[in-house]
């Protein structure tokens, strides 16, 4: 079975010969995996399959005509364009379309009030250094400058610099959106005007469409263009060096720099980044684990186990480091002032300077964030909250306790409690809990792990940023909310009645649940069976061999999507 040749020819009408292709070897192109970011775990082995076709319009009004061909024929697809969130961007039904954003490049920008609007194929890298080249700068993510800057803002699209530039869903200004259903949607100043300066709009905020908190995964249809907020920074030129993959950029001595501080306590630690906050001062302020220290230092896998290896549990537990990005954005003397005042606090908390690098590796270009994880070969986020700074340290920790469960599988941190830092000046605190694991091992404690956090969320009433369809619809919702569940399926259901924009989510992770048999001893929830989901029963899904997936993280054979 294919994709309805009548609507594989009114898409090719579209967009035209050359921008659609059903060919197997495109098709191979957008395999998920077989490493990178969430990829190795059960879920994408059960849950992924390659796409039928791939078509790729070059703006709102193509995107809108495909969106609509889609409806008239009932093809299922997903919004797709850089890739990199894993298997939760690609295929999960056969014979599906892939609609691929990345010729949708249109770029310009408003210099008079600091915003640029930008076509979904737009990435941050080319965000960036144009917001650079014009006196301004925007948030890069932990996903790295190759990632789509619209799809980073519906997705995740935080990062240290989130100290003064602020949360994602404050800098979505006028954006314009096709639904499941074919229509279009213009949100904010773009409802009454072609000027997209402002998120907001009259009447009701329909943000949280987009994005809830960290994003609906494409099943709510696709954002084609959106105008961003960008911030003033300070003039003097980030030089690149180094020969790749070892680049950096050299900071300008007096005008931008990392401090690293080693204080004695956690206490010291949330001081510090909340007297900074107070203070307001610096561009970023966070903690980072341990092992991403020895990732920096080494220079291949090998090298990072001599490095990290020599670590244990004692050692870890007595190490508290304050990471603080101090900009001087209005003059020399701007940088000198927040530097002293820097230095009082960390002062007053008994931290100690320690020597640090003139140079950036990590968040204003993203050199080094596709490379950093992969130690292992494979890793992912289980979680991360915004909250207090309190509740984001208590948050690690618990964490940190759950995991020796699963260590092997699991990569040994010797109880690291991740990462934290300071957002918007310190009235929010940030957590979050990366896990790494080797792919040709047994993989099925990756997987109960990642689940497991969700009941411990719910045990311990935490906030979670992974709810939605990043976790069991089914178990998070009747506990959040509560029955947030009922109403997220309800707004699916009316936007997109056939489910035809990336089906099965937002029920992915439970029809995953319920389809691994490695997953049923930790299922303590009562969720319908998948045969009762409310999705349709046309749709196809991947055959794979389920004996074989905990058992060898590898392909076997490239059998396990035929």
């Amino acid at each position: 079975m294919a994709i309805n040749k009548q609507a594989y020819n009114a898409i090719k009408a579209v967009v035209g010969e050359r921008y659609i292709s059903e060919d197997p070897a495109i098709m191979e192109g957008y395999r998920s995996g077989p490493a990178g970011y969430e990829n190795s775990t059960g879920y994408e082995r059960v849950m992924c399959c390659l796409p039928h076709a791939v078509c790729l319009p070059k703006n709102t009004k193509e995107v809108l005509a495909v969106v609509r061909i889609c409806n008239r024929y009932d093809v299922p697809y997903v919004p797709y364009s850089t890739g990199f969130y894993g298997p939760r961007s690609h295929c999960h039904v056969e014979n599906e379309l892939i609609i691929d954003l990345k010729r949708h490049n249109e770029f310009e920008m408003d210099e008079r009030h600091f915003y640029f609007n930008v076509g979904s194929g737009v990435t941050l890298a080319a965000l960036q250094q144009e917001c650079m080249n014009k006196g301004a700068y925007t948030i890069i993510g932990g996903g790295g400058a190759q990632c789509s800057a619209i799809c980073n803002l519906i997705g995740d699209g935080w990062s240290p610099l989130s100290l003064r530039v602020g949360l994602p869903h404050r800098r979505i200004l006028g954006t314009e959106v096709v639904l499941p259903d074919g229509e279009y949607l213009a949100l904010g100043s773009l409802s009454y005007t072609d000027d997209p300066f402002w998120g907001e709009g009259p009447g009701p905020d329909l943000r949280g469409l987009l994005r809830g908190f960290t994003g609906v995964r494409g099943c709510l249809g696709v954002v084609a263009k959106m105008a961003i907020k960008s911030l003033p920074w300070q003039p003097e030129p980030l030089i690149p060096s180094g020969v790749a993959p070892n680049t950096t950029l050299q900071l300008p001595v007096g005008r931008v720099a990392w401090q690293n501080y080693l204080v004695p306590t956690k206490e010291a630690q949330v001081k510090a980044m909340f007297e900074i906050g107070h203070a307001e001062i610096a561009a970023a302020c966070t903690k980072v684990p341990k092992f991403w220290r020895a990732i920096a230092k080494a220079e291949d896998k090998e090298e990072f186990w001599k490095i990290w290896l020599v670590e244990n549990e004692e050692s870890l537990r007595n190490f508290f480091i304050v990471r603080v990005l101090v900009v001087g954005y209005t003059s020399r003397e701007d940088y000198e002032y927040q530097m002293r005042v820097l230095n009082d606090i960390l002062s007053e908390v008994g931290g100690k300077a320690t020597p640090t690098k003139p140079s950036d590796e990590s968040w204003l270009k993203n050199a080094d964030s596709a490379g950093m994880w992969l130690m292992c070969g494979s890793y992912v986020s289980v979680d991360y909250i915004i909250e207090t700074l309190t509740q984001a340290t208590q948050h690690g920790l618990t964490y940190a306790e759950l995991k020796r469960k699963y260590t092997p599988p699991l990569m040994p941190d010797f109880g690291d409690p991740g990462w934290f830092q300071n957002f918007e000046l310190g009235h929010q605190g940030y957590s979050e809990f990366l896990i790494y694991w080797d792919m040709r091992e047994d993989i099925s404690g990756v997987d109960q792990f990642y689940v497991d956090t969700s009941k411990m969320n719910i045990q311990h009433r935490y906030y979670t940023s992974l709810i939605g369809p990043h976790q069991p619809l089914y178990l998070t919702g009747p506990q959040y909310g509560p029955n947030y569940h009922i109403w997220m399926l309800k707004v699916k259901d009316e936007f997109d009645p056939k489910w035809l924009s990336h089906p099965p989510v937002p029920l992915a992770h439970d029809a995953f649940v319920d389809r691994a048999p490695w997953m049923q001893s930790i299922k303590d929830w009562n969720p319908p069976k998948e045969a009762d989901f409310p999705v349709p029963k046309t749709f196809t899904y991947p055959k794979v061999d389920i004996s074989k997936i905990p058992l060898n993280g590898a392909l076997v054979k490239g059998d396990l999507y035929k």
